[in-house]
Parts: C-alpha cells; structure tokens; sequence
C-alpha cells in the first residue's frame, strides 16, 4: 500500500474482506442443498445465514484489534436478537464455530489471529459491537456482511462489503465478490456450470473461478481487483493486482445496464422503460448484491438503475462501498435527481 492516510485502515480492510469471503465460501458450499435449518427470517422476511452472523462477528473482531475497540464504530446490518434465543442454540454454535475457523487462518492472511479461541460471549459482544448510528461527524466503518443473501443462499451472486466514512463522506471501499469470476468471458455461462466447474479446476492464479476483491480509497484516482485467494501469506498482490476501469462506452444503444435480480425491492417494468427511452437496446444484466457495482466499476457494463419500490428504504450499507470503488474508477453515481449519494445520516435514514 502507498505510505498515505488510510493507508493501514484500506491494507486491513483488504486482508479481512478477504478472510471473510473464505467464511462466507465455507458456509455456502455447506448450505446450498443442505442445512436449510440454518437460514432464519428477520422481520423484513430476508434470511439471514451464519455467515451474515459469522462475517460481522470477525471484522468486528479484528477491526477492534488493528484500531482498538474504544475508537472503532461501526455500523452493521446484523443484531443478536434471533441468534440469542434459547432455541437456536445449535445456529449459535454454527457461528462461534465458523468464527474460530476463520480467526484461526487470520495470519494466512497477514493479520493477527487470537490467542485462543473465542467463547460464545465473546462473538455475541463483537457482534453487538457494531451498533453505531453513524452519521455527519466522525469516522465509522460501515459493513454488510452478506449483501444479497437471496444470492448467496442460492449458490449465486454475493458480496462482502466493508467501507470507512469519515465527516459523512465514503474514504475506503472494499468490496469481496466470492463468484465473481475474474474473467468477464464466465459470466456468460450458467451459474450452475460456473459452481461446477469451481470445483473441478485446479486453484491456478487469475483463474476465472476464484472471485475477486474491489477496493479504492477516496480521491487516489485509481481503483482496483485482486483475485480471491487462500494463501495470502504467500500471495504478492501488489505486483498481481490490476488496475480497473469503468466502460468507455457513451452510446446508450451499446450499453447494458445492471439491475436486481428481485422484483421485490425494485421496478423491472420501470427500469425497462427508462432504459428503452434513452435508446438502451441490449437484455439488462441481472445480479444480486453490490455486485453490479463490481460489475460497473470494471466496465462489464455501463449503467446501473435502481427504482425502489413504494416502501422500500435503502441503507448506506447497500451502497457504501461500491460507490468510491466506482468513482475512482472513473464512474459517476448519483440518486435519481443527479445529486451524489447523502451517507452523512448514518443508519437512520436512506443515502
């Protein structure tokens, strides 16, 4: 990393959205098919997996290790509430488990492990650690710790996403893209030949199976994508990582636009009329999560509309860290009115 601000705050970050996604890896290729026992509903009827649990429990860890747990705010998705109930029991050991698993690869990583393993009171408390509101003043990290878990209880498209706002503005965005191929070429094949053909390859750098990491810090005018890896210890990213780019396409007729995959938070109908309006010709590409920022950021394509349905409330942590990443690859990303996103009222309210 460059010897500028942030610059530890973005090599941690980095290292543990790389350690979570080897969690989240482990927990989906255990769930799809299997331990449906282990997905719970909140109360917006979105499930929630040990990974969503086990991903949050870590980064607050780790975060309160590297910056100290008296200086470190964060703001998260995930409470305690449902895991802290008498019977789940066995979903709350899944997670000190998945949590230990993770921990105990931290220096695979270049990070700190514990001394010991950590007891079920501990992951409670690093989970109900992040409960920061955020907001105008002040530094907070923000974190989603399964964004599209429809996706990733599927065996589909998800991502990590972990970003520092300081004073209301985004500085760092890491972004983790478990099954994201590094080469644009996979995408076109079908999600359940792409899990299959993971499996199957050998683990080789730059293969296309092996998902990737987006990250950018404000105003550095550089984004960039590493591949997902095991052995970051023996890994030399620096020298492998390449520099991305958004699309040079500015012909609307040219251009593909990202939208979500649910109709349940957001008008296809809607999307498609805009899109057909300003002369867009080409099928939308379709993915859960952050992803279409990733998506976005690396020019696999040019525009990504969101038009939430009556009702439905964005949160900061939904956008956070895919927009610096898209910014300092050159993009622009704005609400529906041109103005850029508002991230100075915390968990409160919508960007």
């Amino acid at each position: 990393m460059e010897t500028e601000r942030y610059s530890k705050e973005l090599d941690v970050a980095v290292r543990l959205v790389q350690m979570a996604c080897s969690l989240c890896q482990r927990v989906q290729n255990e769930l799809v098919g299997r331990k449906r026992d282990e997905i719970k509903s909140k109360d917006d009827d979105s499930p929630v997996t040990v990974a969503d649990w086990g991903v949050q429990a870590t980064v607050s860890w780790v975060l309160s290790q590297y910056f100290s747990s008296d200086n470190v705010s964060i703001v998260a998705e995930e409470d305690i509430e449902t895991l802290s109930k008498k019977d789940n029991s066995s979903l709350l050991e899944s997670v000190v488990n998945s949590v230990n698993a993770c921990l105990a690869e931290a220096p695979t990583f270049g990070l700190e492990g514990p001394a010991k393993a950590l007891g079920i009171q501990e992951v409670l408390e690093a989970i109900s650690r992040c409960n920061s509101n955020g907001g105008p003043k002040g530094k907070f990290w923000v974190l989603d710790p399964v964004d599209g878990t429809l996706g990733f209880v599927r065996g589909d498209q998800y991502a990590v996403a972990l970003a520092l706002i300081e004073d209301g503005e985004v500085i760092l965005g890491v972004l983790g893209c478990p099954n994201y191929p590094m080469k644009k070429a996979w995408l076109n094949y079908h999600q359940r030949y792409y899990r299959l053909m993971s499996n199957l390859s050998s683990p080789v750098y730059g293969s296309w199976h092996k998902g990737c990491v987006m990250y950018a810090r404000k105003g550095s005018g550089e984004a960039w994508m590493q591949p997902l890896v095991h052995d970051y210890g023996n890994f030399d990213w620096q020298n492998r990582a390449q520099k991305i780019q958004v699309s040079s396409i500015n012909d609307p007729a040219l251009a593909t636009f990202c939208e979500p995959v649910e109709k349940t938070n957001s008008s296809h109908s809607f999307t498609a009329g805009l899109a057909h309006s300003v002369g867009v010709k080409k099928q939308p590409l379709r993915v859960y999560s952050m992803v279409k920022y990733a998506a976005i950021a690396r020019g696999d394509a040019e525009i990504f509309m969101k038009f939430p349905r009556a009702g439905y409330k964005e949160k900061i942590w939904d956008h956070a860290a895919g927009v610096v990443i898209i910014q300092e690859a050159g993009g622009v990303v704005t609400d529906a009115g041109g103005r850029p996103l508002d991230f100075s009222r915390g968990s409160l309210e919508t960007p």
